[in-house]
């Protein structure tokens, strides 16, 4: 199933400040029943902890998770995530526990149930690595403060300042 032109084929042309990857994967539902999707990751430096990864079935319309990037890269050697949003890695062997040797599972929680989705390590290593080479990691809060900058240009003095 392929339901993006560059799905399986690496990185989707992205603007300067963001990276994107489609990966081909499978999501068990319920824990009854598997289906192929493709899932699509982002990454924005104006938002420089989140991913935002959209999951695409030919049966529904896209839906969208939004997580910490430091959660998928723990997740590709370890366990990661304690709440809505868990990332561990499928080693191909069981015991050779290497990161991105196997596949990851994501699994995302909601109150309308549970979804576990696969996608081989190989898919998020180079999207991860141009997230890291964009912002790295521990330099997320070196960025300008978007916010801020935007609150200072919007508080302009008014003609009943005082100047003249």
């Amino acid at each position: 199933m392929s339901r993006h032109p560059s799905a399986g084929q690496g990185p989707t042309p992205a603007p300067e400040s963001g990276v994107s990857r489609w990966c081909e994967g499978s999501a068990l539902l319920e824990g009854l029943v598997t289906v192929p999707v493709t899932v699509a990751f982002r990454y924005d430096a104006a938002d420089p902890y989140a991913v935002r990864m959209a999951v695409h079935t030919e049966d529904a319309a896209p839906v969208e998770w939004v997580f910490a990037r430091e959660l998928l890269i723990e997740g590709l050697s370890r366990p990661a995530g304690l709440a809505d949003v868990q990332v561990w890695p499928v080693p191909r062997r069981r015991r050779h526990l290497e990161a991105g040797r196997g596949a990851v599972n994501i699994r995302v929680s909601s109150q309308h149930g549970t979804t576990v989705l696969t996608v081989q390590a190989t898919s998020l290593h180079p999207f991860l690595d141009r997230t890291l080479g964009t912002v790295a990691a521990g330099a997320e809060d070196a960025l300008p403060q978007i916010d801020a900058a935007l609150a200072s240009w919007l508080v302009l003095k008014g003609p009943d300042d005082g100047a003249t």
